[in-house]
């Protein structure tokens, strides 16, 4: 008997703020699968259900989460479930669809899910009987605005990979229906996302068969179909002619291989599909090829069998299978710092396989940052005769040439990779710091052009030091002078007392969070020392001072405005820059500001020990 395995996915707010926020999508996850654990609802198993909500919900933590998924954890006749509620997008300059985890960049795809990747890895290695997809996405960007045959068209974001996997296997469905975009907003019905509510009410009685209490996605896409607007009416991408029962008992499947066959010449460049029958047994099934002309190129695999069934064997699926199981715990073993254990499971891989791209890529970058440069110029010069298209081979070898002493061809590898891949702001600082070193004068003092370079940003740090000190002690004088004018010349205006204070408060509490936040500790300790001298000052005034100021009181008694401004006065300039200051070094630390400083320097002259995917 198959297993039910689920992942929802919901994400209402993200760090990039062109992903405007979403009402529902985080609701809609959690209600989802609350429904399908339910003794009541779906009664599914809660430990083979997993929920991935907020900012928990990474482009990193969902890949993996998925992978374990699909490949790892399903079994044949298992059925897995993957519903995403957040922002989709389509690349701009290479056209690929992505799903934005919480911490994507919209100006980066590569720190959003790929379709693609999704679809040849998660989807097409999976051993899982049936994998349905449901995207419940906020359509996000221009290119999916001109792209679009309809308002709310999920079209565009099936690209030819994910196309192909879907034409080529049985039991791939991907299940879409918009949350909206930027010409239609997001829209709820009693706290939840409409699409999700109407599919909770058909789950909770009208999709039931009453005969076997089976409920069924062809049923549920049939009911939807019929009470949805246009908004939210359900698009579906695939074939399956099986029942996908969600509720109830789940049929036996024979198990079987995914299918990787060439696809035909009269396929569908559309690459829709649509429901017919609403029958238990009706099927999910390609529409007839409409399109002249329209073959797609993308294949999965290069071998083929003989009978034109299947074009990977067990054997070829249990390798690629074990492969991406080795480099997913090579790059564990990279993260706890463990560099022998990683190079010696990335060997293990291509020794299966010595042409797997992943591997070879892996592998240069640690050589690379371990100081192996000769050994990862050999790995990456490898896999650019594998593959000569890769924008990231060609920019580790970019920047594997630049630590060799090679500028000039490093520059010609850059501007490959670049024009392979211009959105890629990482190759963007590599080609500038390959300029710099260009217009960098030939060394003729026989020293290592490195400790030039190193003292340069020392000098630069001094100086920017003091320069930051000058201003928060001009800020303090000021402030304190604005705040003792009035006390001393009591028949001058008060606004320039005020403004003179206001002034001197403002750049203190801005130079103290700003040092803080980007320089840390060193600009902190000089804040602290500021705040205790203007406490000093304060105490001073009290212990020799005290006496006459009360006889100046009691002699002008208007003079109480202009004391107490002074000592207010002095107490925010003891007490607030410090908060700032303690706020903008914390805040520093989270945002890792000064680590990526750091490694934003270093990173233009070495490559990345993991791959940037």
């Amino acid at each position: 008997m198959g297993r039910r395995l689920g992942l929802y996915v919901g994400i209402n707010t993200y760090q990039d703020p062109t992903f405007r926020p979403l009402q529902y999508a985080e609701t809609d996850a959690k209600a989802f699968a609350q429904w399908l654990l339910d003794p009541r609802g779906g009664m599914w198993n809660p430990a083979e259900v997993n929920v991935i909500v907020g900012q928990e919900a990474t482009k990193e933590r969902l890949e993996a989460q998925l992978m374990q998924l699909c490949v790892y954890a399903a079994d044949p006749g298992d059925l897995i479930f993957i519903y995403f509620a957040g922002h989709a997008f389509i690349d701009e300059a290479s056209g690929e669809a992505y799903l934005a985890g919480s911490n994507t960049i919209f100006s980066q795809p590569d720190s959003a899910i790929s379709l693609a990747s999704l679809a040849r890895q998660a989807l097409g290695l999976s051993r899982a009987a049936q994998v349905i997809l449901m995207l419940d996405c906020f359509q996000t960007g221009f290119a999916w605005n001109q792209r679009r045959a309809s308002p709310f068209d999920f079209q565009p974001l099936i690209g030819p990979t994910l196309r192909q996997v879907l034409q080529q296997s049985q039991g791939r469905i991907v299940y879409c229906t918009c949350r909206g975009n930027d010409m239609a907003p997001e829209v709820g019905e009693k706290g939840l996302g409409a699409a999700l509510y109407h599919t909770v009410i058909g789950l909770s009685g009208p999709v039931k068969d009453p005969v076997t209490g089976q409920i069924t996605l062809q049923h549920l896409y049939a009911y939807n179909t019929r009470i949805t607007g246009a908004q939210h009416m359900p698009q579906i991408y695939g074939k399956e002619p099986r029942p996908i029962v969600l509720v109830g008992e789940l049929p036996a499947f024979s198990p079987a291989v995914p299918s990787f066959a060439t696809m035909r010449a009269s396929a569908s460049s559309t690459g829709q599909f649509t429901y017919q029958g609403v029958g238990e047994s009706g099927p999910l099934v390609e529409q007839p090829a409409r399109f002249a002309g329209s073959t797609a190129t993308d294949q999965l695999s290069p071998s083929i069998s003989t009978s034109g069934q299947l074009s990977l064997s067990v054997m070829e699926l249990n390798r690629q299978q074990q492969s991406m199981k080795l480099i997913l715990q090579a790059r564990q073993a990279i993260s706890m710092q463990n560099i022998p254990e990683a190079l010696g499971l990335v060997e293990q891989v291509l020794q299966m396989n010595p042409t797997y791209v992943d591997a070879l890529t892996l592998k240069g970058q640690v050589l690379g940052s371990t100081g192996r440069f000769p050994e990862a110029l050999a790995t990456i010069e490898q896999l650019l005769q594998i593959d000569p298209n890769n924008a990231l081979a060609w920019s580790l070898q970019a920047a594997l040439l630049m630590n060799t002493g090679r500028p000039v061809e490093a520059s010609t590898a850059i501007e490959r990779s670049i024009a392979l891949n211009p959105q890629n702001p990482e190759a963007q600082a590599i080609r500038e710091s390959i300029k710099v070193s260009l217009a960098r004068p030939p060394d003729t003092t026989g020293q290592p052009s490195t400790s030039r370079s190193e003292s340069v940003p020392q000098r630069n740090k001094a100086k920017s030091f003091l320069l930051s000190a000058a201003l928060q002690v001009f800020a303090l004088f000021i402030g304190s002078a604005g705040a003792a004018i009035l006390v001393l010349q009591p028949h001058l205006p008060i606004i320039i007392g005020f403004i003179l204070e206001s002034l001197g408060l403002s750049l203190l509490c801005i130079l103290a969070a700003r040092g803080a936040f980007l320089h840390g500790a060193g600009r902190l300790l000089f804040t602290i020392l500021l705040c205790l001298l203007s406490a000093g000052i304060l105490g001073g005034i009290y212990k020799f001072g005290y006496h006459t100021l009360i006889d100046k009181l009691v002699n002008f008694p208007p003079l109480i405005v202009p004391v107490l401004f002074m000592v207010f006065w002095l107490l925010a300039a003891a007490i607030l820059p410090l908060l700032l200051g303690v706020g903008g070094f914390i805040s520093g630390i989270v945002l890792g500001v000064r680590r990526k400083q750091v490694g934003g320097a270093a990173g233009a002259a070495k490559p990345r020990p993991y791959p940037a995917r």
